[in-house]
């Protein structure tokens, strides 16, 4: 006969053993609430932060991770690179005096200069090497400046000359070597003289009176200007018939 209860009813044999899995289970280890174990609660814990564990490693393999460290680093690059190139000085020639539509470029009318020139250094005459023989200014170039290359050609493409003109009267201040004058002239008129007209258009200042050759002996500066080749002629025959000329130095823009 099995066990049996208080009022003397039999038990059933399931009923007991699992009473005893009960008593052995509080024997082998702590129950805490509805019956689960102390052991299995610190494994699920175990679990639950491992798991926490593998979720943050997959964050160093995020994509956007990725993405915005690859932003970072050009950041850096483009930082350095920046600094880099607006710091790099290159040696250019630059001019040592006024320079002229004609005149020949030489060592003697140039300065070497450091200067921080970027994406532009190809457009001006590096200071390398010698200036190329033959070369001749195009357009005028300011003393300080730097040579650029496009005002730079064959003495044969210019188109220019230099002519020696006596302008009557005393000369302004404002005209120096490279200055843009136009060049007037009045006919002989009986006792005065006619209607000044220009002969030679923004024609260019290359010397005032700087060498005793250029000295009037009436009193008035001489100038050498650099004029069109069609001009000449013009010009010669001017002086020839003593017409009175006149220098107007031209207002920017009107070349």
């Amino acid at each position: 006969m099995g066990p049996e209860a208080a009022h003397g009813v039999p038990m059933k044999e399931e009923t007991v053993r699992g009473i005893e899995r009960g008593h052995g289970s509080e024997s082998g280890g702590a129950r805490i609430d509805g019956g689960e174990r102390m052991t299995d609660r610190l494994a699920g814990l175990r679990h639950g932060v491992g798991g926490r564990q593998v979720s943050r490693s997959r964050i160093w393999v995020d994509p956007r991770f990725l993405v915005g460290l690859m932003l970072v680093v050009a950041s850096i690059l483009g930082v350095w690179w920046l600094v880099t190139t607006s710091s790099r000085t290159t040696p250019v020639y630059a001019a040592s005096e006024t320079l002229t539509p004609g005149t020949r470029l030489d060592r003697s009318s140039l300065q070497v200069i450091d200067a921080r020139l970027g994406s532009v250094e190809g457009g001006y005459l590096g200071a390398g090497a010698a200036p190329p023989p033959g070369i001749v200014v195009t357009r005028t170039i300011a003393a300080g400046e730097l040579v650029p290359l496009d005002a730079l050609g064959e003495a044969s493409a210019v188109g220019v000359t230099t002519l020696v003109v006596e302008p009557a009267g005393r000369l302004g201040a404002d005209i120096v070597p490279g200055t843009v004058v136009d060049l007037w002239a009045a006919a002989p008129d009986g006792d005065g003289y006619g209607v000044p007209e220009v002969l030679v258009s923004a024609a260019t200042v290359v010397r005032v009176g700087e060498d005793e050759g250029l000295l009037s002996g009436r009193g008035s500066v001489a100038l050498e200007l650099a004029v069109p080749r069609s001009a000449v002629a013009t010009v010669l025959s001017a002086t020839a018939a003593a017409h009175l000329l006149s220098v107007v130095p031209t207002e920017p823009g009107e070349r």
